[in-house]
């Protein structure tokens, strides 16, 4: 029982840097080669002391010892990606001639500075254990932004709003995305979105549209999966709601606010957490609106890149295998492996499979529905079990609506013109479902994209989505000799997610 406690007591810490960090992008995280990382070369740092400030380049982390190059503090920083290190004390800053090392453990903070948009995002050390502090500032270095990022304008500010198709990393994985742009404002009657590529990977974007929806103030317009929009007037919290441990989670779910279910991690054989929610049931009620707030964890993302470095050098050949499989088959692992959050009811004759959400990717929260037919339910409660592997998913809140539908006003908006970071014209390749492409390649390649805004209905509010679809490839340095028995293994249904598991307990029990 005490080495349980211990474990919790890690788990919890690890959790709360978890939540810090969650900003990087789609199952890309470069693995850790052995005991030394190389850094994106278009990044700059800078190493901070109560009294002291260098500008550094040419970083390794070894050991748990971050070093680097003092660089030219008069060279400006790239487009691209700036980090500042918060060093505490200065003593633990050593200078060999133009060498720099500091020990990871007396980083403080780090903040990660997107020169495109100028926002800020931090992590802090606080009460998390060394060792996992030592990832979270691995994953913050060695991690870009990623996956295609969406930001929109207004007349003063540009706002960052999610990432699209993520997990669509394989030809045939390739999917419609509806993104909410919570932010956007019309600047002289058009709608303004910039997509980016702010990691190292081949991003595809085949089409580029809006959804724009005029509802009644008091109804939310929340957009599934398969792009139906569903008005949600009167959202439920849970009456009761507990994981597979059946401990309660109902204050973390019943509100979008700061507190979050992440699964809890204990030294036995449970691989798939299980959140049991419960509803009030109104009564003649054919149907309901499951709504869910939440994103992936940072440790899918790592484990995922994790799975990808055990190729090796046959990594570039795992890639042409997987897009020679049907989409059925990948989604089917996927599934398997708990990394979609799957959805099953209660109902008279037993549990039923209903869908799964996809995956959102660990960058902010997304809110998403799913209608269900509640046909079948004698009851006055509505039983939800969501399904997933442990610690795969990070969520806020999860609610029902019953109120009816009523179709949403809907004004389909093309692509007006869209342009390069070049100025090249390219809104022929993001017009239509099509095989043309807006294919970005490299880090900073940029595209700003207009529509024409409609005209607002006096009385009525406004929700816009933004309609893609595209998939991306994954970069990665292969070395080392595959894995092959072990890669054998995990195609197993829910052996990906043990392994997952086991690698978290053991990696922070060793540390």
């Amino acid at each position: 029982m005490r080495d349980l406690n211990i474990i919790q007591k890690i788990v919890a810490s690890v959790l709360s840097v978890l939540v810090l960090i969650q900003f990087s992008g789609c199952r890309t995280l470069t693995g850790i080669p052995g005991s030394e990382i190389e850094y994106a070369e278009r990044t700059h740092y800078f190493i901070h002391g109560a009294n002291s400030l260098f500008q550094v380049s040419g970083t390794t982390l070894a050991d748990g010892i971050f070093t680097g190059i003092i660089s030219d503090s008069t060279l400006k920083p790239v487009k691209g990606q700036l980090m500042h290190l918060y060093i505490a004390p200065d003593s633990a800053i050593r200078i060999n001639g133009n060498i720099i090392s500091v020990p990871v453990a007396n980083i403080a903070k780090a903040e990660i500075y997107t020169v495109n948009t100028g926002k800020t995002l931090t992590a802090v050390a606080g009460t998390a254990s060394g060792a996992f502090w030592t990832v979270a500032i691995i994953t913050l270095l060695t991690k870009g932004l990623s996956c295609p990022f969406v930001y929109s304008e207004d007349a003063a500010d540009i706002n960052f709003e999610g990432e699209i198709y993520s997990g669509a990393t394989a030809t045939p994985m390739e999917r419609d995305d509806y993104l909410r742009l919570k932010s956007i404002t019309p600047v002289n009657d058009r709608y303004k979105i910039r997509i980016t590529n702010e990691i190292k990977e081949i991003q595809n974007t085949n089409l580029a549209e809006l959804y724009i929806y005029d509802h009644p103030v008091n109804c939310e317009i929340i957009a599934d999966k398969y792009g139906i929009a569903h008005p949600v007037c009167g959202i439920r919290s849970p009456l009761s709601a507990s994981n597979a441990y059946g401990k309660s989670i109902l204050s973390e779910l019943s509100s979008c606010d700061d507190e979050r279910y992440l699964s809890d991690i204990l030294n036995d054989n449970l691989v798939f957490d299980t959140i049991a929610l419960s509803f009030e049931k109104p009564e003649n009620c054919a149907y309901g609106k499951l709504v869910l707030s939440g994103k992936n964890t940072m440790w899918l993302d790592y484990m995922f890149g994790r799975l990808s470095d055990m190729f090796g050098t046959r990594h570039d050949e795992w890639k042409e295998r997987r897009n020679r499989r049907t989409r059925e088959e990948l989604i089917q692992w996927t599934l398997e492996q708990g990394i979609p959050l799957a959805v099953w009811i209660e109902k008279d004759t037993g549990l039923e499979f209903v869908d799964y959400f996809n995956v959102p990717g660990p960058v902010t929260d997304k809110k998403d529905v799913m209608k269900i037919d509640l046909d079948g339910i004698s009851g006055d409660r509505v039983n939800i079990k969501l399904v997933s592997g442990v610690l795969f998913w990070d969520i806020d809140f999860a609610g029902m609506d019953f109120t009816s539908e009523k179709e949403p006003l809907k004004t389909v908006v093309p692509l007006e013109k869209a342009t390069d970071e070049t100025g090249q014209d390219v809104t022929s390749l993001l017009e239509r479902d099509d095989d043309r492409y807006l294919i970005q390649p490299f880090i900073n390649n940029e595209a700003c994209l207009s529509f024409q805004a409609p005209p607002v209905i006096p009385g009525l509010e406004r929700t816009v989505y933004l309609h893609s679809k595209g998939n991306y490839e994954v970069l990665r340095e292969a070395r080392g000799k595959p894995e092959i028995e072990l890669l054998l293994g995990l195609l197993q249904p829910g052996k990906f997610t043990r392994f997952a598991k086991e690698h978290f307990l053991q990696y922070y029990s060793k540390n």
